[in-house]
């Protein structure tokens, strides 16, 4: 890979648009920046509960991204460029929500923390292009929490689904009994089947055995 397709593809990177090509080369010399490859048959690069010591981005390739509830499981897609929870660096506990497992070979950036810390020091863009992207998260967060109550059933799937995802991709797999899922949204079993069925007659979904796939709405 040339220079300048090294630096295309870096500054491709939500946290590292607008950063001059002198700064991305002076940070890889010094080894602030590293390029990991990846397969799908290497399994999870990052696991649910583990504790997070770098700024992770997806350069190239797709990422599974799962989430492990009490009676439930989401699979979503995450597709470069893209960033890997970022706010897990700073959280109180600085472990990462979810697992994350190659889907296509690709290749990820890696910032280790003290690199992360030194680069918010020295380049204005990078500290901007941060502050702004955790700022958006905060600003989604407060605006779920505004919305009106469902007013039925496939509202409050549908609420429940977006309340536990990590992505705005679409399709999302979420592998749960009907019972659980009835138990969560407070309805009963049955009407949660017929909501499900009728969602799934509009195109909403697909259902299968402990399964329902998601489509964009």
């Amino acid at each position: 890979m040339t220079t300048s397709d090294f630096y295309l593809q870096v500054t491709a990177l939500p946290l590292l648009q607008g950063i001059s090509a002198e700064d991305i080369l002076h940070m890889q010399e010094r080894g602030a920046l590293r390029i990991v490859s990846m397969e799908p048959e290497e399994g999870d690069i990052i696991q649910q509960g583990q504790h997070c010591r770098t700024l992770t981005m997806l350069m190239e390739g797709t990422l599974a991204c799962t989430t492990q509830g009490e009676d439930w499981t989401l699979v979503e897609e995450i597709h470069a460029p893209a960033i890997i929870e970022e706010e897990a660096l700073w959280s109180l506990s600085q472990t990462y929500s979810h697992t994350y497992s190659p889907t296509s070979e690709g290749r990820l950036l890696v910032i280790d923390r003290h690199n992360v810390m030194q680069i918010m020091l020295h380049n204005d863009i990078f500290r901007i292009n941060l502050l702004t992207k955790m700022s958006a998260r905060l600003e989604r967060n407060y605006h779920s929490g505004q919305l009106p109550p469902p007013s039925s059933i496939a509202q409050k799937i549908e609420r429940f689904v977006r309340g536990i995802s990590c992505t705005s991709t679409w399709p999302k797999r979420l592998r749960i009994k009907m019972t659980t899922l009835a138990g969560i949204i407070d309805e009963t079993r049955l009407q949660t089947s017929k909501a499900l069925r009728q969602m799934e007659a509009e195109g909403h979904l697909s259902l299968s055995r402990e399964q329902i796939t998601f489509n964009e709405r």
